[in-house]
């Protein structure tokens, strides 16, 4: 699950199809599924935009969870998995570790996260107030419309991801 859930968030950060990209990788792997996401998204992105390691890595190899972590930092990792749980105390404590790192990717990891957790949650006044940091962080987006519609698209893959594992596909 760990791939597919951290495939979800570096989904959001470098684009592309992150269950399609976790769903390949998962007969090898969860942890390797996520990466695979993560390396092929970051290719696709400008070389100053994505880790060194994800784009010197070769569209025939599977990265490793070492690599997913360089990605997008261990507490985004987790928090997604924590998210993909119902576990929403975890998802915004790694969220809130994720926001502090020094790498850009690690915070913007992060601020998804964090508004993944507030989406799900209902929590609207959080929710609308994390609008202006994604749109600050991400570059993908430049409006608040656009931020609802990727959380939107993103809470619809969380909810295939938990069906995928077993899990309830919402947590109320």
């Amino acid at each position: 699950m760990a791939g597919a859930a951290g495939g979800l968030v570096s989904g959001l950060i470098w684009g592309g199809d992150p269950l399609e990209s976790a769903a390949r990788g998962a007969a090898v792997g969860a942890a390797s599924g996520a990466a695979v996401g993560a390396v092929q998204d970051a290719k696709q992105s400008s070389a100053k935009e994505a880790p060194q390691q994800a784009s010197e890595n070769s569209s025939n190899e599977l990265p490793s969870k070492e690599q997913l972590v360089a990605a997008i930092g261990e507490p985004a990792v987790d928090g997604i998995v924590a998210l993909a749980k119902c576990d929403y105390s975890g998802a915004l404590s790694n969220a809130q570790l994720s926001k502090t790192a020094s790498e850009p990717h690690y915070q913007e990891a992060g601020v998804w996260l964090e508004a993944l957790s507030y989406a799900e949650t209902g929590d609207v006044e959080k929710l609308n107030a994390s609008y202006a940091e994604i749109i600050k962080l991400d570059k993908k987006v430049s409006n608040v419309l656009e931020v609802q519609t990727e959380l939107s698209d993103s809470l619809s893959k969380l909810k295939k991801i938990r069906t995928q594992y077993n899990l309830p596909e919402s947590c109320s």
